[in-house]
Order: C-alpha cells, then structure tokens, then sequence
C-alpha cells in the first residue's frame, strides 16, 4: 500500500523551476544582506546597571540627601540617570526602526518578485500540476482500510483506487486528465 502511495507521488508532472525558486545567477543576490537583529543581551546588562544605580540611591537616601558633602551627587545623579535611560532608548529604538524598515523592505521586494514571476502562474505545467494535486488529494482522501486482518486484502478497494490514479497518469492510451484542452476544462 505504501508502495503504491509512493508510486502515485512519483507521477506528478514537472512544473516550471522558476515558479518556485529564484535564479542563483541573478546579480540581485550576489550582496551579502544580513538580517538585522535587536541585541537585546546588550540592553539588559545596560538595564540591569540602570536598575542597580537606582537601587543603591534609593539604599542610601537618606545618607545621600541628608549629608552636605553629596550635595552635587545629589543634584546630579537624576541628569546622569535620564541622560542613561536616554541612551539606552535611543539604541534600542534605532535598531529597532532598522528591523522594521529592513522586514518592511523584505515585503515590498517580495511583492515585487511575485508580481514578475506572475506570468510563470498561467503556464500550461502549473494548470496540469494544480490539476494533478487536488486529484491526488481527493484520491488519497478516498483511501482507507476496509478490515483489520493484518493482511494485503485489507485495503482492496484503496489498492484499486490507487492503481486507478496510476493508470491515469502514466498510460499514454488512456484519456489522461492532463490533457486540459481535450476536456474542456477552462481555468
């Protein structure tokens, strides 16, 4: 049964290549692009120091503000910590806008690629290819074991509905589905 499952995936016909991959001589691809990422190991080390310097201020307060000689550290240290918030947002939020823009130019480029090769979708191999597939699947879908006896008869109707779509497919005298125009089929 395995065999003749196997043996019905083989008689799929050839569709075009350049349908479904894109063409390696293509000097498009030639540029090594590298998707940007977000580092964000790096932002939480800088977090986990931002926190750290609030938790220690916050731990000393009152020695902080209460002794006369912290009096500029005092004043500073809020400055100092905006201006490392700032930073730190300021990096995440640039690479993030790099990985949005990158992504948003991924699609653009997609969209591009698929409207060029749309002409490959009205090709004669990808109408019998459609054709084919869904046959395979209402076949495969048709399959079933009919007995549990363990043995070859359990699956006698699915060995000859498979063998039908066999025939079907390779026997050149046969009125074979594939020929589209003989069966009037419109797409």
């Amino acid at each position: 049964m395995v065999e003749l499952i196997e043996t019905a995936g083989w008689t799929q016909p050839k569709v075009p290549f350049n349908a479904f991959c894109l063409s390696s001589q293509d000097p498009e691809w030639e540029d090594d692009m590298t998707y940007p990422v977000i580092e964000y190991n790096k932002f939480g080390y800088q977090a986990m120091a931002f926190g750290m310097n609030l938790f220690l201020y916050a731990y000393n307060y009152n020695v902080i503000t209460q002794n006369i000689r912290f009096r500029t550290f005092r004043y500073l240290f809020p400055v100092v910590q905006c201006f490392i918030f700032g930073r730190i947002y300021f990096e995440y939020k640039s690479e993030l806008t790099k990985v949005n823009l990158f992504d948003e130019y991924v699609q653009l480029r997609a969209q591009e690629l698929v409207k060029e090769n749309e002409f490959l979708l009205e090709h004669e191999d990808i109408k019998k290819f459609v054709w084919w597939y869904e046959d395979y699947k209402e076949t495969l879908c048709r399959v079933h074991r009919q007995a549990n006896d363990h043995a070859a008869t359990d699956f006698k109707d699915s060995e000859l509905i498979l063998q039908d779509f066999i025939r079907r497919y390779t026997n050149p005298n046969s009125a074979r589905p594939l020929n589209i125009q003989e069966k009037g089929v419109l797409f």
